[in-house]
């Protein structure tokens, strides 16, 4: 339901999945709150990005983050970012790509302190309900991966950005 929701909203859905190394916590709770406080370092890189973008005189709409991730997994998270791919620029465009995993990176550096490699297997996917034939595929590798993560898997969403 929650990913059906991010494709209904979005006629250009990006997807990026990956893992998180954790870092030792005593506590889920601590876990929990890391997380958190990753997804909000994100939401203000990918905030930046978009200020950026619209200044350079791109077309960068608001977005909401969606977040899945496997919510008892230490030592490692297997973790899904869904958002409006407009935001980011064109489909296929592999700088844009490219500029989320750099936020990605970045953001755990700035949350951990630990290394830019805590941030692996980053796959984005693409899903396009406007053209015609593409858009399958894409939706059944990434209904796929969210079936492979370990359950419990919690769900998030952080507020719209748009500059």
């Amino acid at each position: 339901m929650f990913l059906q929701q991010a494709v209904d909203h979005y006629p250009r859905l990006a997807a990026f999945s990956f893992t998180l190394a954790l870092p030792y916590r005593d506590s889920m709770a601590d876990y929990r709150s890391l997380i958190l406080r990753f997804h909000t370092e994100v939401w203000q890189r990918i905030g930046e990005y978009s200020r950026e973008r619209q200044q350079e005189r791109h077309n960068s709409p608001p977005t909401i983050l969606r977040w899945m991730w496997e919510s008892a997994s230490a030592p490692s998270c297997r973790m899904v970012l869904l958002l409006n791919l407009d935001t980011l620029g064109k489909a296929h465009d592999e700088s844009a790509q490219q500029a989320i995993s750099e936020m990605l990176w970045d953001a755990w550096l700035t949350v951990t302190g630990a290394e830019r490699n805590g941030v692996t297997n980053i796959t984005p996917v693409i899903l396009n309900r406007v053209g015609r034939g593409v858009f399958t595929t894409p939706f059944n590798q990434l209904t796929a991966q969210v079936k492979a993560m370990t359950v419990p898997v919690t769900l998030a969403r952080t507020g719209v950005i748009c500059a």
